[in-house]
């Protein structure tokens, strides 16, 4: 199927604004050139010794350098240091290896010599003054109205996972992440602030060296792969920091695509060397086992009910029966098998990286090549990473510069059949009875050995593959010209190229290709390229007193993107291309989008104490609808550092440092409206020879065209998000104890969602604006240095963070979000927190309704409750309502399953809103310690409470009869949650049955039926909360051979998820079956998280 517009892209918008930035680009050049300064050497130097922050010991060999200007120096054998800088305000970097990077901000008189003096700690649990956002470039920290948090390259070089962006879990305040299971490979969904959107994704926009990047992930209805996001393709050992923008207040100068925050990343520089040793060279390497996290318990006592014979699958179940219905145990001493446990393998992976750096005040560089082989813990799982990167910076001229990075990465990934999938390796395994070896997995004649119409996970790991191949490059050149020592000229380039291709091979004789084989490709390119072209003054008056800063600047975005798909079923079984198929399908499509915007902000500060910051976003896109095709996205920000006023004079031995902030702010959804949202678009479902004839467009036996089921929206609008945000940072004995607090409150309007079109427009739905909602949360951020002396040294952190979000409008009762499952539906409800569960649930006493229906005498209405049940029970509001023996007529009413039992739970015949898979907060706990002088150790715990997992798993368990809990199968069941007058409460035991005949039940029926997961999702709709020892980190750093020129050598051990403390009943709450999807909270047989082990070691020359 193809798809063809109607119009073009909307290229009046384009040239509009392309003229405008024309415009601007002419009369800042006549500016520039009007007033030209050629920076000559003077006199003005920069001096002073870096030592260890807790010995004392000078560093020899650290880097210092203004990055901005291409100078800098390194240290002697006493730590110091001296370089010559024009005068001025700039910001000074400061490196060395083992320890945390160090940015300061100093302030250069011509003429004159500037003392700066640092101290450098091992510790990763430091904050820098200056940090570089984005298009606003370095800013001090201490001057915005909004906060800033930002991961260090230690912390995320050293992260033990595939995924950099994981190196964020517990360690950024407002954050929250969840890996989508434990597999090499899978998509990591990070969301700031709460989500923001139905139809698009409220994962944050990722930028690196500038580029924006795409992180777009493929989306399967049935869970049955764990895709990843883009993101995953970015080498850990590259990334020199990540600076996350968590709102619209700190993200709006990128406007329309900033909405959910702004993750930057900013790669690896070459940095200053010395003669003596002209090229900095390290080698890192290490080795990990990887195991999955958790158990679900299983029973062993009770086989099929329907046993398996040699070549004859049995029954599905295993509800093994005698004669008489009840359960019947397997014969003592019969084998059983641990199906929880037996799918999963020992693994080993590897990681190789090589890096060689340098630098002199002309030319830097850094050269990376590193090999990553990530093993699954099951077979058909594994990732393997090649990246090769170059970063090179060069002074063509007296002040002006150019840095280049290129980054080539080639991804090879293998991913298992996982969750809804009848060739899902955990549905196949856990199902299985307790008897049945699935290891034997052949039968005599090399066909599959199964228990019943699903795959054996053994045989499926072996012969269904999904493997997806990426290639991608990374590239970045920005040109900057400083012509005055104020002024500041950038443009920049970017490109994210990538294609990606995979291919799923179904055997043949696979159930879910209904034995006949098959064979999925797709191949997806991807090119998106960026152009940005800015001015930054930055000037000071009266001393320094007053200083502001003016960025403008213009920014281009171009975006290409090609799927082709091919498929083809019953297939030859050795053969794995297309053309094996007996029957072929094929489709292809190609988009594409623009955006131009244009940019300014002002910040302004008086006294080194009062801050402000105004700034603004135009933008016009291709996908905007023409009623509005630009749109506006102002930002505003105010600081005030109250402890340096005189009056603070008396508090400062105890509160050295406080300063109040508020900022607002507003941004658009990254990713909606999508291309041609607003076209009618006509589509065209042709085929080829000799390919099977199938169009619906086709008359004749000629292919045309026909119109889209979904109406264009001429009047579309970007989904909006207004953020403000108040808080304080606090410093308490000199920095002994740091806080920082924030408040934030956001609403998000003009929620795009599909609607029903009226069947007179020809269209079945149509694209509106028609939803808004609220996120506001709490953040809370506490270091303390507890402990600092030459031989030790202690520094803890806790993260703290409430989420709260309501639905507010909404032009449906529900509107369903991607990624769910039927009869568990993540939905937007008006007064409810986006993505609750709408689902199968009990029939509750709703006091309300029960009285209506009496006044209105209504006997029949389901939330009529007669005086019998109500005498029987005695209900409270909301209490779940039983079936009840009707001593008048002689019956038991209300039994929804047919077998007249009294004390059964009733099912409400509608879905209701149960469960809701947003935590209420998060907490994190870290330490870094240093012990004598090469020892570090650090910890990270992660707590996030208040949530719900549909556990579909145990539901569907309950159905086939092997989950643990079903083992008591053969006792009578009795009444657990009923407020029955003279129940167990009362020391009275009441029995679930029927009085007229005697009969009592077991427990069997209770699993079977009224709890089985395929018929009621709310008994398995499980808090979720958990604690977890998310990382823990040994380094020992030896300088044994620096005789040879080795600086120092590294050993770390390093462990991920070592510990989990969690209620929920499977192996981890930390899951997500539909992997990035918005729909949250889903666990159906989906691959668990997992505990890895690391031994690494880092040369360093």
């Amino acid at each position: 199927m193809a798809s063809i517009s109607t119009k073009l892209v909307k290229s009046s918008i384009i040239s509009k604004i392309t003229a405008s930035a024309g415009s601007m680009f002419v009369i800042l050049l006549a500016f520039m050139l009007s007033g030209i300064q050629v920076y000559a050497q003077s006199g003005s130097f920069v001096s002073g010794q870096i030592v260890d922050e807790e010995s004392g010991k000078a560093l020899v060999g650290a880097s210092i350098s203004i990055p901005e200007l291409r100078i800098g120096g390194v240290t002697d054998k006493e730590g110091n240091f001296k370089f010559k800088a024009p005068a001025g305000k700039h910001t000074v970097e400061v490196k060395y290896i083992g320890y945390a990077t160090v940015t300061r901000s100093v302030v250069v008189k011509e003429g004159q010599t500037t003392k700066l003096d640092l101290r450098l700690s091992q510790s990763s649990i430091k904050t820098n003054e200056i940090v570089v956002v984005g298009l606003s470039g370095e800013v001090d920290k201490n001057k915005l109205g909004n906060t800033i948090s930002s991961v260090n390259n230690d912390d995320i070089n050293n992260v033990v996972s595939s995924s950099a962006i994981d190196a964020i879990s517990g360690r950024v305040v407002g954050a929250q992440v969840t890996r989508s299971s434990g597999q090499p490979g899978a998509g990591t969904y990070v969301t700031l602030r709460g989500r923001k959107t139905f139809e698009g994704s409220s994962q944050p926009l990722y930028i690196v060296d500038g580029i924006i990047i795409d992180n777009t992930a493929l989306y399967d209805p049935s869970g049955t792969q764990s895709f990843s996001n883009r993101a995953v393709d970015i080498n850990p050992e590259d990334i020199e920091s990540m600076q996350i923008l968590k709102g619209a207040s700190a993200a709006a100068l990128y406007g329309t695509k900033a909405g959910n925050g702004v993750i930057i990343i900013t790669t690896k520089k070459g940095k200053f060397t010395s003669s003596e040793k002209p090229a900095r060279i390290t080698y890192s390497a290490w080795g990990q086992a990887d195991f999955k996290s958790g158990e679900i318990p299983l029973q062993t006592k009770y086989g099929q009910r329907v046993p398996y014979t040699t070549g004859k699958p049995g029954s599905s179940d295993s509800y093994a029966m005698d004669d008489e219905g009840n359960p019947l145990p397997l014969p003592a001493g019969t084998k059983t098998y641990d199906h929880q446990d037996d799918v999963f393998r020992n693994t080993f992976s590897q990681e190789h990286s090589l890096t060689i750096s340098g630098g002199v005040p002309q030319f830097d560089y850094s050269l990376n090549g590193t090999y990553l082989d990530n093993q699954g813990y099951v077979i058909g799982s594994e990732l393997k990473r090649t990246s090769i990167r170059a970063n090179v910076g060069v002074s063509l001229l007296p002040n002006l510069s150019l840095q280049s990075n290129t980054n080539y990465v080639n991804t090879d990934n293998d991913l298992p059949q996982d969750g809804s999938n009848t060739s899902g390796i955990l549905l196949g395994s856990l199902r299985s009875p307790a008897d049945f070896d699935n290891l034997d997995y052949l039968e005599a004649d090399g066909t599959m050995r199964r228990f019943a119409g699903y795959d054996n996970p053994i045989w499926t790991q072996h012969n269904n593959t999904f493997n997806q191949k990426i290639g991608r490059i990374f590239h970045s050149t920005e040109l900057k010209w400083m012509p005055l020592d104020w002024l500041t000229v950038s443009t920049r380039y970017g490109l994210d190229w990538y294609d990606y291709f995979y291919k799923e091979r179904l055997a043949v004789g696979s159930a879910t290709s209904a034995k006949i084989g098959s064979i999925d490709l797709s191949q997806i390119t991807n090119f998106q390229n960026n152009f940005d072209l800015s001015f930054n003054i930055n000037r000071s008056y009266y001393d320094g007193d007053l200083e502001f800063g003016l960025l403008a600047g213009s920014q281009s975005i171009w975006t290409n993107r090609q799927v082709v798909q091919a498929y083809s079923d019953q297939t030859l079984s050795f053969f794995d291309e297309i053309p094996a198929g007996s029957n072929k399908d094929s489709y292809s499509s190609f988009t594409q989008s623009e955006i131009q915007g244009l940019f300014g902000q002002l910040t302004t500060t008086y006294l080194n104490k009062y801050s402000l910051t105004l700034g603004i976003r135009r933008d016009g896109s291709s996908t905007f609808g023409n009623s509005e095709q630009f749109h506006y996205y102002p930002k505003a920000g105010i600081s005030y550092n109250m402890s340096d006023e005189t009056f603070w004079d008396g508090l400062r031995g105890v509160i050295n440092n406080f300063r109040l902030r508020a900022a607002y702010g507003e941004a658009g959804s990254p990713d909606l409206p999508v291309a041609y949202a607003t076209n009618n678009v006509y589509v065209t479902d042709g085929n080829f020879d000799p390919w099977t004839i199938s169009s619906e467009s086709k008359r004749g036996g000629f292919n045309g065209i026909r119109s889209s089921y979904i109406a264009g929206a001429e009047d579309i609008r970007p989904e909006l998000t207004i953020e403000r945000e108040l808080g304080f940072d606090m410093g308490i004995m000199d920095n002994l104890l740091n806080l920082e607090f924030t408040y934030y409150y956001s609403n998000v309007n003009d929620i795009i969602m599909y609607l029903p079109a009226a069947p007179s427009t020809g269209y079945t739905n149509m694209l509106r604006n028609a939803a808004a909602m609220w996120n506001k949360g709490i953040e809370l951020g506490i270091t303390a240095n507890l402990f600092n002396t030459p031989n030790f040294s202690w520094v803890t952190a806790v993260n703290y963070t409430t989420q709260d979000n309501e639905v507010t409008s909404l032009a449906a009762d529900f509107y369903d979000l991607t990624g769910a499952f039927t009869g568990c539906i993540n939905v937007a409800h008006v007064g409810d927190r986006l993505g609750v569960f709408h689902t199968y649930g009990w029939l509750r006493y709703d006091k309300a309704a029960d009285d209506a229906a009496h006044e209105a005498g209504k006997t029949n209405d389901i939330d009529y409750v007669s005086d019998t049940e109500m005498a029987m029970y005695n209900y409270q509001d909301g209490d779940v309502r039983y079936s009840y023996w009707d001593a008048e007529n002689g019956e038991v009413v209300g039994d929804d399953y047919g077998y007249d039992y009294v004390g059964a739970p009733r099912q409400d015949p509608d879905l209701i809103i149960k469960g809701d898979p947003n935590p209420d907060f998060m907490i994190s706990w870290r330490n870094d310690f240093k012990i004598f002088k090469n020892f570090t150790a650090s910890f990270l715990f992660d707590a996030v409470y208040g949530f719900d997992v549909w556990n579909g798993t145990r539901g569907a368990l309950f159905n086939f009869g092997t989950a643990g809990a079903t083992e008591d199968r053969a006792d009578l069941w009795t009444d657990e949650n009923a407020t029955v007058e003279g129940s167990s409460s009362d020391g009275h035991t009441v029995y679930i049955g029927n009085p007229a005949d005697g009969v009592i039940a077991n427990k069997q029926e209770k699993y079977w039926t009224y709890y089985n997961g395929f018929l009621i999702n709310e008994p398995h709709i499980e808090d979720g909360s958990f604690i977890k020892l998310r990382e823990i980190r040994l380094d020992y750093r030896w300088d044994g051979l620096q005789e040879w020129n080795i600086g120092q050598i590294i050993f770390t051990f390093s462990a991920r998820n070592l510990l989990t403390i969690t209620k929920y009943d499977g192996y981890d709450p930390e899951v997500n079956t539909f992997s990035v999807a918005e729909g949250r909270g889903q666990d159906y047989f989906t691959l668990p998280q997992v505990q890895s082990y690391r031994f690494g070691i880092t040369i360093n020359y």
